[in-house]
């Protein structure tokens, strides 16, 4: 998986992930537009920013579970 694909997976502004990657705006769009290559230590701040959201939404989908049963 490329940044592209894993960045239209996590739906989130583009202003966030370039801020949990620590790269500027127009850095983070250009790996988004496979114009350059983000290097490996980007990839990883990525997949912690998905695990992240990930449980967010999973605590935010239990919530609504519960919600629900009452």
């Amino acid at each position: 998986m490329d940044f592209k694909e894993a960045t239209d997976l996590l739906a989130v502004p583009l202003e966030e992930v370039a801020k949990a990657v620590s790269r500027s705006y127009a850095t983070t769009l250009a790996y988004r537009n496979r114009a350059r290559v983000p290097p490996a230590q980007v990839m990883d701040r990525l997949a912690t920013l998905m695990r992240n959201h990930s449980r967010r939404l999973a605590q935010a989908a239990d919530e609504l579970g519960e919600e629900s049963s009452e």
